[in-house]
């Protein structure tokens, strides 16, 4: 039986785009990899199971057939975050440059998030939109949107508003309330999205030059 590998130009660039991740988490590049090797051992059904393209192809990166797909829903619960991960590993390894680091990750997570993530966020943000046009406090559009979604889904939707839609003035303040009391008052946990931490930097500066005025 042949041995199932990556090529061996992937090994080097690899590590490469693991010692960017490095830099931004707390684990070591020799640990990023190794639970990448990991990842490709466990589901080595999936991520051996086609040869290796000779040159790296974005509209194959950036598309998901119907394996990928089932490949993603089929794991048990709590394996989707690693089954993502080895989803995009394998659409960046092809024979020619080995690996396309750094962006072609990127490339597949944003097609991906764009795709079958974003429209998920529609409705809230089509009742944050009806809420935003009057006079409400952040207390109030929370409580409506809690009768209706999963705080997760509420924060989510909220910062892909933020990143992807210009807001004036008074509706950009009302979003970092509503974020600030979904971590403060809702009990989500620390967030790492960078637009969610700059939307309540932004409310925690206002409110600190409002006290020194």
């Amino acid at each position: 039986m042949k041995r199932k590998k990556i090529p061996r130009k992937a090994v080097e660039r690899l590590m490469t785009h693991c010692e960017f991740l490095s830099k931004q988490s707390e684990q070591t590049a020799a640990e990023i990899f190794q639970e990448y090797l990991e990842l490709m051992k466990k589901y080595a059904d999936y991520f051996f199971r086609d040869p290796w393209p000779e040159k790296y192809d974005f509209k194959a990166a950036t598309t998901f057939a119907d394996a990928d797909l089932e490949f993603l829903t089929d794991g048990k619960e709590g394996e989707y975050a690693e089954r993502f991960k080895t989803l995009s590993l394998k659409k960046n390894i092809n024979l020619a440059t080995g690996f396309v680091e750094l962006i072609g990750p990127f490339w597949t997570w944003q097609a991906f998030h764009n795709e079958f993530i974003r429209p998920t966020y529609a409705p809230v943000q089509a009742v944050f939109d009806t809420l935003s046009d009057a006079d409400h406090d952040p207390e109030s559009v929370l409580a409506t949107l809690k009768a209706q979604f999963e705080i997760e889904l509420i924060h989510d939707s909220l910062v892909d508003l933020a990143e992807h839609r210009y807001l004036e003035k008074s509706v950009d303040r009302l979003l970092a309330g509503l974020l600030e009391l979904l971590h403060t008052e809702e009990g989500l946990q620390p967030c790492h999205e960078y637009q969610c931490k700059l939307q309540r930097k932004s409310l925690h500066n206002k409110s600190d030059s409002d006290k020194n005025f």
